[in-house]
């Protein structure tokens, strides 16, 4: 009985482990096509603070409240959010 249930655990795991690097492999080929697809439309984006060149840019030159619309706009985020993470970038540079 015990050898049963070592055997399916065993299996289990291995369908698991399967399963987690195809969905790994989807997500890679995912995010390769979006890298693309920002760089073909002249989107650059930092990936260290996870903000396009743009809001970095309006950030840089003290347009807070258009750093807040570009981020919103790019990333569907709420006002509320958007400023929330304006915020936190600009309490962290």
């Amino acid at each position: 009985m015990d050898e049963v249930f070592i055997a399916f655990v065993v299996v289990a795991l291995i369908v698991v482990y399967c399963e987690l690097r195809v969905i790994k492999q989807k997500v890679n080929m995912l995010e390769n096509k979006i890298d693309t697809l920002l760089e073909k439309n002249g989107i650059f984006y930092d990936k260290k603070l996870h903000v396009s060149k743009d809001v970095l840019t309006a950030l840089s030159l003290g347009h807070k409240l258009k750093a807040i619309r570009l981020y919103s706009k790019q990333t569907g985020a709420s006002f509320k959010d958007a400023q929330a993470t304006i915020d936190r970038l600009i309490s962290n540079t």
